[in-house]
């Protein structure tokens, strides 16, 4: 647990965040972001879905860390805790999001210093970000880059419909995109498999604690997938509208399974984004049949293109192999730190998904 740090000659001090602090929280970033002045109860509802309802957050000593000028709060970092599976032993990530500092005080290297000082609340930290300096940050406080400078993340096309009605109208567009959609059809023939169904699930059971339990032990590291996270995390207390479909074989048993949220854009153009999947990893047939049965679930709700956005080596391995876009990135989005540090074994097979860390954590 972080230690106060009081520094007479310096008037910031840097403190463990407790709940009673959340209100301030929530006032500083609406007043020094866009996105939470213009959409206060995004940042209300984080807050209360992810920390105040989260069932492992009192494995931490407090919400995040904070720096107060004498008595004011003018910053802040909030940590939640996640689930996971690593190296062969349950543990609990502290996860860090929302860095804010008032903005009459940035500057100052506050920042770089919460994130530094977030570093003590818990034995493994973890962190996704977009910002090339906030990178730097990261770098200087001993984080260490998951995965390439990229994000390993993919796109390809999945259906032409909505792209022929903007064009042309609902009617034609949609005659002239079923036609041109044989063409993926055809593409996606090497991934089909006949003994498979897809199913829409809101509630998960005692199936996917099986799937769990049989699976993890295949994984390095893995944010648990629980029935009792799944809900949570879904279902009971979501941040962002998720949707889950599960591949079950022809016995109805779970092989499979699939988390995704839908971005519609103007004019009839919508984009699928692939948040999760999870498998047994020896399993090709279930995730290329799952790959398969999406893909086709999509297409079939006119959806235009699907992001990619979970990756390990063994799925990247497969996407590359199947053709699909890999998507650039200004740099690498996922930070982890551990002290003592973790296996390379573990960071280089890390299983980076969609409903790690705060990824898109605010209604679409």
């Amino acid at each position: 647990m972080p230690e106060t740090v009081t520094d007479t000659a310096d008037p910031f001090q840097f403190r463990t965040l407790q709940p009673e602090d959340i209100g301030e929280c929530i006032r500083i970033a609406i007043a020094n972001f866009d996105e939470f002045r213009d959409h206060p109860q995004y940042i209300s509802q984080w807050f209360e879905q992810r920390i105040v309802h989260n069932p492992w957050q009192s494995s931490l000593p407090g919400p995040g860390v904070g720096v107060w000028h004498g008595s004011r709060l003018i910053g802040f970092r909030a940590m939640f805790a996640q689930p996971w599976w690593l190296n062969g032993k349950s543990t609990t990530l502290a996860f860090g999001a929302n860095t804010c500092i008032d903005s009459a005080y940035r500057g100052k290297g506050l920042a770089t210093a919460l994130i530094k000082f977030s570093c003590g609340l818990s034995a493994i930290n973890g962190s996704v970000t977009a910002g090339v300096i906030t990178q730097k940050s990261f770098r200087a406080c001993g984080f260490v880059k998951i995965g390439g400078e990229s994000n390993d993340f993919f796109r390809l096309r999945i259906g032409y419909r909505g792209s022929w009605e903007k064009r042309v109208g609902k009617t034609m567009g949609r005659i002239l995109g079923s036609a041109f959609d044989l063409g993926l059809s055809w593409r996606d023939r090497k991934l089909y498999r006949r003994e498979f169904v897809l199913e829409e699930t809101g509630h998960c059971g005692a199936e996917f604690d099986s799937l769990w339990d049989s699976a993890k032990a295949a994984y390095p590291s893995c944010l648990e997938r629980s029935s009792r996270y799944l809900n949570w995390r879904l279902f009971e207390f979501p941040t962002c509208p998720l949707q889950l479909l599960a591949l079950r074989d022809s016995n109805g048993e779970l092989r499979a399974y699939a988390i995704w949220h839908r971005q519609s854009f103007a004019d009839s153009v919508s984009m699928a984004v692939l948040r999760d999947v999870f498998y047994l990893p020896q399993d090709e047939p279930a995730i290329r049949g799952l790959l398969y049965h999406i893909f086709a679930y999509w297409r079939k709700n006119g959806i235009s293109w699907g992001n990619l956005e979970v990756a390990t080596p063994r799925l990247t391995a497969l996407f590359k192999e199947l053709g699909y876009e890999a998507l650039g990135s200004h740099g690498n989005r996922y930070q982890i730190y551990s002290n003592p540090p973790l296996p390379d074994a573990v960071l280089s097979e890390w299983y980076r998904s969609g409903i790690d860390g705060d990824y898109f954590d605010h209604p679409l």
